[in-house]
């Protein structure tokens, strides 16, 4: 009883220890940081996008940016937010259009209506943008 007593203690002290580096800015990435740095480390983007994130310590938040070099919107730069909640890869990111575009699939307040951007999405969010 006194070792698991001395063992639990020594937990203890470890955690706090560990929590005094944390807070000295050594933070624990979550799942779905980790995820997301995954997903953007194997992300091969045409030289038509761009990815920006306004803070640099938050990969959730993020801004990617395409210049169509063809087609109808040949000319155009399209700026997309996406916020990744703490749910993902479980739960869609959600994803707004913040340049005015007549788009089917964009509607008037910027709101991308896509299969993969619902909840039963299958977690192959960025392999679809490849």
């Amino acid at each position: 009883m006194i070792k698991l007593f001395s063992l639990k203690q020594q937990k203890k002290d470890e955690e706090s220890a560990g929590g005094a580096r944390a807070g000295a800015g050594g933070k624990k990435a979550s799942a779905a940081q980790l995820r997301i740095q995954k997903d953007i480390n194997e992300l091969n983007l045409p030289k038509t996008c761009e990815m920006v994130f306004p803070d640099p310590d938050d990969l959730l938040n993020f801004k990617l940016i395409i210049s169509p070099d063809e087609g109808f919107y040949k000319g155009g730069k399209f700026v997309f937010s996406f916020k990744v909640g703490q749910g993902y890869p479980h739960d869609p990111p959600k994803v707004k259009c913040e340049t005015m575009v007549y788009h089917p699939n964009i509607d008037l307040e910027g709101n991308v209506c896509l299969n993969i951007l619902r909840s039963g999405h299958k977690n192959k969010l960025f392999q679809s943008l490849d």
